[in-house]
This record gives structure tokens, C-alpha cells and sequence, in this order.
């Protein structure tokens, strides 16, 4: 049987390490299996398999256990990922919240937390990040020493070379901020900062509608607008890390700075409803035209509401097919406090892009809920924890004692 990858030197540390990794990842996608289901599901032969995991075992990264009595296999034991040695933690900066959450290594969510943000000064923002923190390690029962990475999820372009955050929309104290050395002072770890837009990306692509799809976009639409690309299976920042600024495609008057005439963000809608109302006089909808209160609204059947919603459809339609002209993807994903909402609203979306498009695009309503940042952001800083606790384990006296094949 094979037993090395392809295009891998016959270097027997190397390929060892790599089948060892391969073991491990099985076991965390997978959960508990029989040593003859990880040789199977692996391509290793059975020798192998068992010599990797007795070396897997005195490194504390994976335990025998005994399986369930539904078992069919007649085993005597099963192993799996020991998933508690370290956690990871993620962030989501926002500017009604901020919210935490930690992740053991085999990408179980242990806590989820919500804080309602004071202000959005920069120095109330990290009291905020704090309290969050604090509240998810203390209902997951881990402590800050627990933490292996951490993800930041934040508004605005960042700079991946060195953590500055860039036009972040309504928190503008983040702006010239590095916010991966504000984290690092803060909790002792240096983070991933990422877009995001590009996180609630990678929690589609991991367990959304992006599952298994090369090309695709999330069109997030909220209280701002913004994107998130994945091409060729790879999340896609571009030169600066502002791929996906969509905000920015000059619909209408090219120095409009609102993009008055096409934004569906959440301010816009209200101006929307604004405009509108003096035409639905008998509308139960009123001032300050709440973006809830319109979905409700446009649900119930009211005029004004349903009025204010068209003019929503035709306006995210045009940026699905702005998107989708220029990367040719396979499906947009709607997301954000109104695309989340589209589901009733969305076939006036798909008739348009239809209408525009020679080759549109499937078009979905995330299913990630608000939790769509955190869900990315675990997916990351668990990949990097993981890293760390394999290199930590792996160091001590340990595999190098059995024999590698």
C-alpha cells in the first residue's frame, strides 16, 4: 500500500511526521476509530498504523478507549483525539457587540459569548474584548494559560504582514490601529487578524453552503457591505487583503461616497423607507425605519414595507452580478443582519442576476446565523493550535523512541 505522499522525499522523519499528522486529523474529523479503520481510511498498513499511534499515545495527542456495546467491530479498543490539552480562542469585533468563543482541538465549541459594546473608543472596545473573553474561557471551564491561538475577526482591510487595520467602516478607532499587537498585549498570544467577511467566508466554506465548492462568494449585507471571495478552493485576499471590498464598485455617481443609489446597507434602506413613505401613507411603519421593523413589516404583507424590500432585491442583485461577472463563481452566499433575512425575498434576487448574467451564479442564505465570524474564526485558530500542540508534544522524548517505518 502507499504509505508516503506524492512528491514527498523518502525522508523517514519527514514522512513519519506527515503520516503522524495524517493519523491525528483522522481521528479529529472522524472521531473514535479502530486501528484497522485508520489504516484503511489512510492507505498505511497495519504495522504501521499501530506504530504510529503507540508513538501518538506516549505523546498525550490521541488515548485508547473502550468502543460503545454498539459496536460491531469486537475490539478491544478505539482510539481518539484527545481534544482538551489546549484550546483556541476566537474574537469578533463588532459594533453592537463584541463576541468570544472557545474551541477545543477537535473543533467543538465549548462556550459562545456576547457583550454589548459601551462605545466604540478604542479603549472601551478592549475593556469590552476583555469582559468577553473572560465570560467564554469561565463557562468553558478553561483559563486564559489554556489558550493555544487565537482569532481576531474585525471590520475593515487588514494588513496580513503586519496586523494594521485599515477603513473599518463605523469603528473608526480602529483605523492605523495594529490590532495584532493590541491583542498580544492583551491576552499574550499573537493572533490572526482577519477580515470579517473573510471568516464568515471560511465558515462556509467548512461547514455552510461553501462545503465542497471551488468558487464562491459571501455577499454580506448589513450595517455595512462587504465580501468575502474563495477561488480555486483558496480563501482570495488579493494584493492589499481588500479583495472583496465591494462597497467600493462605482454604481451611480462614481463620487457618490454613500453609493446612494445602489447601497443595501442597513442606513440605506432607512433613507429608502424615507423616500417612500410620503407614497404608503397608511403604512404602519414610522421613523427612525428600523431595519427590523421593515423585514417585519414587508413579512406582514405592509405596502411600504414590501416597497422598501423591491428596491433591497434589486440592489443586492446588482453586486451578486458585480461579483460574479468578474470571478465567475459557482454560488453567492447572502449574509449579514439583512441578507440573512432574505430567504423571502429571495427570488427577485435570482430573477434579476438571471436577467443580467449569461452564467449566474447559485444564490443561498447562510445558515451560520450571527455566529458566522466566530465559526471561521474557530476553524483558524484551532488549525493553529493544533500546529502548536503537535510541535509542543512532539518534542519530548517521545515518537523518536519507537521505531519509524
Amino acid at each position: 500500500m502507499k504509505e508516503a505522499a506524492v512528491g514527498i522525499p523518502a525522508i523517514p522523519s519527514l514522512m513519519r511526521e506527515i503520516n503522524e499528522r495524517r493519523v491525528i486529523d483522522t481521528l479529529r474529523s472522524n472521531g473514535a476509530l479502530h486501528a484497522a479503520e485508520i489504516a484503511r481510511l489512510i492507505g498505511l498498513s497495519k504495522p504501521t498504523t499501530a506504530d504510529i499511534l503507540r508513538g501518538l499515545i506516549e505523546c498525550n495527542l490521541i488515548r485508547e478507549v473502550e468502543p460503545g456495546e454498539e459496536d460491531s467491530k469486537r475490539a478491544r479498543f478505539v482510539y481518539e483525539a484527545i481534544s482538551d490539552i489546549k484550546v483556541s480562542l476566537a474574537i469578533d469585533i463588532g459594533t453592537r457587540y463584541v463576541r468570544a468563543a472557545v474551541g477545543d482541538l477537535n473543533l467543538v465549541k465549548r462556550a459562545e459569548v456576547s457583550v454589548p459594546v459601551i462605545s466604540l473608543k478604542l479603549s472601551d472596545l478592549t475593556k469590552v474584548m476583555h469582559k468577553a473573553v473572560d465570560q467564554a474561557l469561565k463557562e468553558s471551564r478553561f483559563k486564559l494559560k489554556d489558550v493555544a491561538a487565537i482569532t481576531v475577526g474585525t471590520p475593515g482591510v487588514v494588513d496580513q504582514n503586519t496586523g494594521i487595520v485599515s477603513i473599518a467602516g463605523n469603528i473608526h478607532a480602529l483605523d492605523g490601529v495594529n490590532l495584532a499587537d493590541l491583542v498580544k498585549k492583551e491576552f499574550g498570544i499573537y493572533p490572526i487578524v482577519e477580515n470579517d467577511i473573510n471568516l464568515v467566508t471560511v465558515g462556509e466554506q467548512s461547514t455552510g453552503h461553501g462545503v465542497g465548492i471551488e468558487n464562491f462568494a459571501v455577499l454580506s449585507v448589513g450595517s455595512g457591505l462587504g465580501s468575502g471571495i474563495v477561488l480555486n478552493g483558496k480563501l482570495h485576499r488579493g494584493h492589499r487583503g481588500a479583495a472583496g471590498e465591494i462597497f467600493y464598485v462605482p454604481f451611480g455617481d462614481p463620487l457618490d461616497t454613500h453609493r446612494s443609489a445602489t447601497n443595501p446597507s442597513s442606513d440605506r434602506i432607512a433613507t429608502i423607507a424615507r423616500e417612500l413613505s410620503k407614497k404608503y401613507k397608511k403604512s404602519t411603519l414610522v421613523e427612525p425605519y428600523l431595519t427590523i421593523d421593515i423585514l417585519k413589516a414587508a413579512k406582514d404583507g405592509d405596502a411600504l414595507g414590501r416597497a422598501v424590500i423591491a428596491q433591497e432585491a434589486e440592489r443586492i442583485a446588482l453586486y451578486v452580478a458585480a461579483m460574479s461577472a468578474i470571478v465567475d463563481v459557482e454560488l453567492v452566499v447572502l449574509s449579514g443582519g439583512i441578507g440573512r433575512q432574505a430567504d423571502f425575498f429571495i427570488t427577485p434576487i435570482r430573477t434579476l442576476v438571471n436577467q443580467i448574467l449569461p452564467f449566474p451564479p447559485k444564490i443561498e442564505v447562510s445558515q451560520l446565523g450571527e455566529s458566522g465570524i466566530l465559526i471561521g474564526a474557530l476553524r483558524l485558530a484551532t488549525a493553529q493550535a493544533c500546529d502548536v500542540v503537535f510541535t509542543k508534544q512532539t518534542s519530548f522524548p517521545s515518537l523518536s523512541k519507537t521505531g519509524s517505518k
